[in-house]
């Protein structure tokens, strides 16, 4: 009997000190805040620059690639929040819609966000880049100013989460 109830005790013991320990390992996710848009049941772990995506992209021979991304957003549609663009390098932009299935906030550039979703190649008309360029507030200089199309690596995100400042 002293050894049943010596067994049950210990057992009892290892199994709370193993319920504590699952309480503090804690995912990179949980540990910080998101606000979510679109499909947000993706994890944020492992997720490539926009300038590992293009090395990526161009080294797979492949005409889709399905990737998570992170990065900041340099710039989003301040009219609706129906695109945006994240930094590939120092002067060039991969640009990111959604086709309406969810509207960032107009007031999201320079946040950090993790983003999931297909790199695909195509061109964009000067049409599309006017309406762009005027979604962003460009002088109509600038916009006059556009008159070829471009041909470029886009990404068609399901979900995008964006990082909430942590206040520290």
């Amino acid at each position: 009997m002293k050894h049943l109830l010596i067994a049950s005790l210990a057992t009892i013991a290892l199994i709370s000190c193993q319920s504590a320990n699952s309480e503090n390992e804690i995912s990179q996710e949980e540990a910080q805040a998101y606000m979510n848009f679109g499909d947000s049941t993706f994890a944020v772990e492992d997720a490539f620059s926009a300038q590992e995506l293009m090395a990526n992209f161009s080294s797979a021979g492949e005409d889709t690639i399905y990737a998570t991304v992170e990065g900041p957003i340099t710039q989003v549609c301040t009219v609706k929040g129906c695109w945006m663009a994240t930094a590939i390098d120092s002067s060039e932009n991969l640009f990111v819609d959604y086709d309406y299935e969810f509207l960032l906030p107009t007031n999201s550039q320079g946040q950090n966000m993790v983003m999931t979703g297909f790199a695909y190649w195509d061109s964009t008309s000067v049409a599309e880049l006017q309406h762009y360029a005027e979604d962003r507030g460009a002088s109509e200089e600038e916009i006059a100013a556009i008159t070829e199309p471009t041909g470029e690596v886009k990404f068609k995100a399901t979900g995008v989460k964006i990082l909430i400042p942590s206040e520290e």
